[in-house]
């Protein structure tokens, strides 16, 4: 009789596991992006190409962008922002409406895309890029307010002294070099000799 509740118990353990594999194959879904530039291919493109528009630059050709886009958050975009602009936040990048915007237009104008700081803007940046967008501008302001007034101010962005592309290529080719750490040399003692101590004469005459 244990045996056989053993074997019952056995069996019902063997199809509960098969059951939660079935469900789990049933329900498992594809990731919805996968990144088509690699970070060696992004790190190359932001080192050799100029990606960053200075606020005379953008005025050149922003009534050619395909898409003026906002990351800053709903609230600050609420404020004020940059006439014609479109706020996507940083949060709401990888919805479905907003890849299929930026994505999926026409136009053979870049996209331009700023917020608090250049560096918000480059990280929206990096994500599209990666994901293949690369008709992707980024442009060099800050934006701050003044007395309740909207303000754009043009950040200098210098280009990089270094190919981080090349440099980390190189890392990976060369072999690591062991280090060898030697011992720290043992301190030598020094001899202490004792010198005997001199007896002290007594003093000479009396009564």
């Amino acid at each position: 009789m244990k045996e056989l509740e053993k074997t019952k118990r056995i069996s019902i353990s063997a199809v509960l596991f098969l059951l939660v594999v079935v469900i789990s194959l049933l329900t498992f879904r594809k990731p919805q992006y996968s990144f088509t530039n690699n970070t060696a291919k992004t790190l190359e493109f932001i080192s050799n190409k100029s990606y960053i528009l200075s606020i005379s630059e953008f005025e050149q050709i922003k009534d050619q962008a395909s898409v003026i886009i906002d990351v800053r958050s709903n609230f600050d975009f609420s404020k004020g922002h940059i006439e014609k602009a479109i706020n996507i936040p940083l949060s709401q990048l990888l919805d479905k409406s907003s890849i299929d915007l930026l994505t999926g237009s026409s136009s053979q104008n870049p996209a331009i895309l700023y917020g608090k700081t250049p560096e918000e803007a480059n990280a929206a940046f990096m994500l599209l890029y990666q994901l293949g967008n690369e008709d992707i501008k980024v442009l060099s302001v800050a934006t701050y307010y003044d007395d309740k007034q909207f303000h754009v101010k043009n950040i200098e962005i210098g280009k990089a002294k270094v190919n981080y592309a090349t440099t980390m290529e190189k890392a990976m080719i060369q072999p690591v070099k062991k280090v060898v750490v030697k011992p720290a040399p043992k301190p030598v003692k020094k001899k202490v000799v004792v010198q005997p101590k001199k007896k002290k004469k007594m003093p000479e005459g009396g009564c």
